[in-house]
């Protein structure tokens, strides 16, 4: 078969013609170079915000983690409240702590830490206005030895969430990588979000 005939038999596909052409080629590679790029980085970027975030869960240098310490927290709230149910006068305030510790239990369950902190905010007040309650009724020597016991958890509990070093990790990756450029710029066209503080 001549040259001639193999072309009519086979004939080049449509658009094949512009693959040859090398402004084309070149122009088709800058673009996968230029989409290519930004979307790598904001892969990177937001891969190592997940990173710093999940530090939330385990601890930021051999510290202990917030989540951890939040689940010291419920249980001392469970605690309080099961004094405080012995207590007509105190049912109001236990019945507030007990729905509050719910809205920790299901953050807990949906693992976001913006979730953590605004439930554990309203478990801090509930607990204390329960502690509160409790002290100022006429305790048995054993519920007063409960709710000192409870309290003490409690407020430990709450003490190494605020010295877990977890928020200023946040803000040493964010000054440090997120608001950087091109990281920000990146950021803001593909949607990645910085991890998220615990206030």
């Amino acid at each position: 078969m001549s040259a001639a005939q193999a072309k009519t038999s086979h004939p080049i596909p449509e658009g094949a013609e512009l693959l040859k052409n090398r402004r084309f080629a070149a122009g088709v590679l800058a673009a996968v170079v230029i989409l290519g790029v930004p979307l790598g980085s904001a892969r990177s970027l937001r891969h190592a915000s997940k990173q710093v975030e999940a530090q939330f869960f385990t601890g930021v240098e051999g510290r202990g983690a917030i989540a951890d310490f939040l689940e010291d927290a419920s249980e001392a709230a469970l605690g309080l409240i099961s004094v405080g149910a012995k207590y007509d006068a105190a049912l109001e305030e236990t019945g507030e702590l007990r729905f509050d510790r719910s809205c920790l239990l299901d953050a807990m369950e949906g693992k976001r830490v913006a979730g953590y902190a605004a439930a554990n905010a309203l478990v801090v007040k509930s607990f204390g206005a329960l502690k509160d309650k409790l002290w100022s009724l006429e305790l048995s020597e054993q519920d007063a030895a409960d709710v000192e016991y409870y309290a003490n958890q409690f407020e430990g509990a709450q003490g190494a969430v605020n010295h877990a070093g977890y928020n200023e990790a946040v803000e040493e990756f964010t000054e440090k990588t997120f608001d950087r450029f091109p990281a920000r710029l990146f950021a803001g066209l593909w949607g990645v979000e910085p991890p998220e503080k615990f206030e």
